[in-house]
């Protein structure tokens, strides 16, 4: 269940209509408004996982990866979320100093170099997660070395991350950097009405 903010609490009749029409209707509806905004032909099956969302309000729609390799001098969308019935669409990016950010379409080159550093024994038969949101893993191609960047951070649980340096030809770790994220602390004496997202599943 995800949490924020509301001062409405009448219900919205233009999301209920469409909880009524089902979750891949709405997903459809997401992505033929993202297809409006893009020149690119996105699919369903680009993304490694969509989720939606509902509260009596609004219909939150988010689309992204679990994994991305960014080779040098790239960059691309890592996340989308598109809201009902206001129809916005707000896009995340990453960057490894590249300029035109483009929609994740990984190369054969690029999931050989997943394979190499994710499932280097070749036992992983699910790198990706397809279909669960997972804590996103960003790998960076450098001059010498890849930067596997893994981090699962909830602003009201914390969480943790870490970075490893690995030598492109050998796949031996250089270097490794671990911590913990300390959750959002509670102020006393404020309270908001809240407003709770339900995971449409069907």
């Amino acid at each position: 269940m995800q949490m924020t903010y509301s001062q409405n609490t009448k219900p919205n009749q233009e999301v209920k209509r469409l909880i009524e029409l089902g979750r891949d209707h709405i997903i459809d509806l997401a992505l033929k408004k993202i297809k409006e905004q893009e020149t690119s032909d996105v699919k369903k099956d680009d993304f490694h996982f969509i989720t939606v969302k509902a509260s009596d309000q609004k219909i939150l729609v988010e689309l992204g990866y679990n994994i991305l390799y960014l080779p040098k001098n790239s960059s691309y969308y890592s996340g989308i979320l598109v809201e009902f019935p206001s129809k916005s669409v707000s896009k995340s990016s990453v960057s490894n100093d590249g300029e035109n950010t483009t929609f994740y379409q990984p190369t054969s080159e690029h999931l050989k170099v997943i394979n190499f550093l994710m499932n280097p024994n070749g036992t992983n038969t699910d790198i990706f997660h397809k279909g669960i949101r997972y804590s996103p893993t960003i790998i960076y191609e450098k001059e010498k070395n890849y930067l596997v960047d893994f981090s699962a951070r909830d602003p009201y649980l914390g969480g943790g991350f870490s970075k490893e340096e690995i030598d492109k030809e050998t796949g031996e770790v250089l270097s490794t950097l671990s911590g913990h994220y300390a959750p959002v602390p509670e102020i006393p004496g404020l309270t908001k009405e809240e407003e709770a997202f339900i995971e449409i599943i069907d």
